[in-house]
């Protein structure tokens, strides 16, 4: 990197007794109006690896770059609605506004590819031009099914968690299986269970994409992402909800083989920045 870049941890009043924590990487010379917010997924962090190598980079190629916690964050995944979780995008735009941005190009990662869109669909925020989907999901709740062991297994917990909801219970917690074999299980209400994950949920970015219109996205995925909700066909009905969505799936690296750090696009970080940056050029409207 030639640039100089002040990296800034901050934090930022969510209310309700909330914090966001985040870092801003900013160059000395901004050479765009144009800042980039990027959000975790599923018990993630703002300090995530695949955001800790993009920052400065994109920093050093002239944009200002926020990485910010949503208050779902880490262990909290399992304890705040998808709406609420997704409204604290906006608090990421407005503090990087107040910084100078103009323009806003929205980037989450796995369960981010989910709240980002929804809180473009929800507000139609004039400030986002565009979004970043690393990891993309198609429909959370196919992914569910499948961990979850099947159809019967995930209609019986969808049948628990509904009787938890009717008897006033539904603030309490349990676990159900981990996305891919080996991870720890997943901790979380019974109302939020419904919420993200059952018949009626509105975490199904392939219906989101459907609703956002004027926007630049970009999709990038790395074909060894055994994450339930990434896999085929989820690039093709992305893509047949918007034709706004440019999707980069990466040479395959590992001979057809599934590996969860792919999921995190370890040891492709750099081609990741690559598609990034290049399809941030090309588009006008981020000028």
């Amino acid at each position: 990197m030639s640039k100089r870049i002040v990296t800034e941890l901050i934090c930022i009043d969510a209310r309700q007794e909330i914090c966001l924590n985040g870092v801003l990487w900013r160059p000395d010379e901004c050479t765009s109006k144009t800042a980039i917010a990027l959000f975790p997924g599923t018990g993630g962090e703002f300090f995530d690896s695949l955001f800790l190598f993009l920052g400065p980079r994109l920093a050093d190629a002239g944009y200002m770059t926020l990485s910010l916690n949503r208050r779902d964050h880490g262990s909290q995944s399992g304890f705040h609605s998808l709406a609420a979780s997704a409204g604290d995008h906006g608090l990421g735009i407005n503090f990087l506004v107040s910084q100078g941005a103009e323009k806003i190009i929205l980037g989450g990662h796995s369960y981010g590819t989910v709240t980002v869109p929804f809180y473009v669909a929800e507000t139609n925020d004039s400030r986002v031009v565009g979004m970043l989907l690393y990891a993309p999901l198609g429909d959370l709740r196919s992914g569910s099914i499948k961990i979850c062991g099947g159809i019967e297994e995930y209609q019986q917990i969808v049948e628990a968690a509904k009787k938890k909801v009717k008897l006033g219970r539904g603030s309490d917690a349990f676990l159900i299986p981990p996305m891919v074999q080996g991870d720890i299980p997943l901790l979380q209400t019974y109302e939020n269970f419904l919420d993200k994950r059952g018949p009626e949920s509105k975490a199904v970015p392939i219906d989101i994409l459907e609703n956002i219109s004027h926007r630049k996205i970009l999709g990038v995925r790395d074909p060894a992402d055994p994450y339930p909700a990434t896999l085929p066909p989820s690039q093709e009905r992305l893509e047949a909800a918007n034709s706004d969505l440019v999707y980069f799936l990466l040479n395959d690296t590992r001979s057809g083989n599934l590996d969860a750090d792919a999921h995190y696009f370890k040891g492709r970080e750099e081609e990741v920045f690559e598609i990034t940056l290049n399809w941030i050029k090309t588009n006008k409207e981020f000028l």
